[in-house]
């Protein structure tokens, strides 16, 4: 499958606050070698004035001046998150009023971690079923508010941040291969609860615990697998055109390099910037993409697959031909 479509601007937003591991040395029972031997991560960022509001509108306006349009141009905007500030209205709609943008298909995906391939695929999808023009995808978490700061083989792999793209028809195939897969989350080994509220009939009862709950060892045989099937499958689709470069979800510098190893890419072929922003969820391939512009390492005309894994389980990759 082949969509009519590009990406014409990036933007991203991280708090000022940066939290190195030997911070969470003087917090919990942990060590700087501990964090970086099993996990690549060294600092990360976390919220202090910030939202994941905020960082949304911020993200949104970087993205929307690098792509040269107005608020107004944007006909679709697609936000990703776990973690809003709000149940409703979406961080979509909170978007759509900050950057002043008047009316728009403005909608959240929730897919996990995932959620910003499933925002793309759709996003691209839609602008050719509905004839739309150019559209923004805002993925923004605020994560370190739904941890548990006691629990350090979960806390230390997560940050905050912000990444959005802007997204514009075009009369040559940008954006190809859309896979999206969910599968079974048997043992329910990753997830994080809502607090629960009571009506007048129900039961005064709530869950005892709403921050993130995660079996690790579980999530990284998935995610090792999907990275391999999502990079392999892609590379089938794409047939005698090759795929250049590989930016996955910035989960684990460990994932990374098993799915580097089990593949016929090499490891300098796969963006990594998971040593600085730990685990921001559905923020960190656009996070990843800004700053892969920015420093160069993406070029116009390289053909860039976009692969994601997360909660659900679900699991997917897109392939994207660069085109700033």
């Amino acid at each position: 499958m082949s969509i009519s479509a590009k990406i014409i601007g990036v933007g991203s937003s991280v708090p000022k606050k940066v939290i190195t591991n030997h911070m969470l040395e003087d917090i919990m029972d942990t060590t700087d070698e501990w964090i970086r031997k099993r996990t690549g991560i060294e600092e990360r960022r976390l919220v202090t004035e910030e939202t994941a509001t905020s960082m949304a509108i911020d993200a949104s306006k970087q993205a929307i001046e690098h792509a040269k349009v107005k608020a107004d141009d944007i006909d679709i905007i697609i936000g990703t998150t776990i973690s809003s500030d709000y149940a409703t209205p979406s961080i979509a709609s909170l978007v759509q009023k900050g950057i002043g943008c008047k009316q728009a298909v403005v909608m959240d995906i929730a897919a996990g971690c995932t959620g910003f391939i499933y925002a793309l695929a759709t996003m691209v999808s839609l602008m050719d079923t509905m004839d739309l023009e150019t559209g923004v995808i805002v993925s923004s978490e605020n994560l370190s508010g739904r941890m548990n700061w006691e629990d350090r083989s979960t806390c230390i792999l997560f940050g905050d941040g912000a990444g959005a793209i802007v997204v514009k028809r075009s009369k040559e195939n940008k954006i190809k291969h859309p896979i999206l897969t969910g599968i079974i989350d048997e043992n329910d080994v990753l997830y994080i609860k809502n607090k629960r509220q009571n009506n007048p009939w129900s039961e005064n009862q709530d869950w005892d615990d709403i921050s993130l709950s995660m079996n690790g060892n579980d999530v990284f045989a998935f995610a090792v697998d999907a990275v391999e099937k999502t990079i392999k499958k892609l590379q089938e689709m794409m047939g005698d055109e090759k795929i250049d470069k590989i930016i996955p979800h910035q989960a684990n510098s460990r994932i990374i390099r098993f799915a580097a190893s089990s593949t016929d890419y090499k490891k300098d072929q796969f963006y990594v910037n998971v040593d600085k922003y730990a685990n921001t969820s559905s923020a960190t391939i656009p996070i990843a993409l800004k700053e892969a512009n920015d420093s160069g390492w993406l070029k116009k005309g390289d053909n860039v697959a976009l692969v994601g894994f997360g909660a659900g389980l679900t699991y997917g990759g897109i392939v994207v031909k660069w085109a700033i």
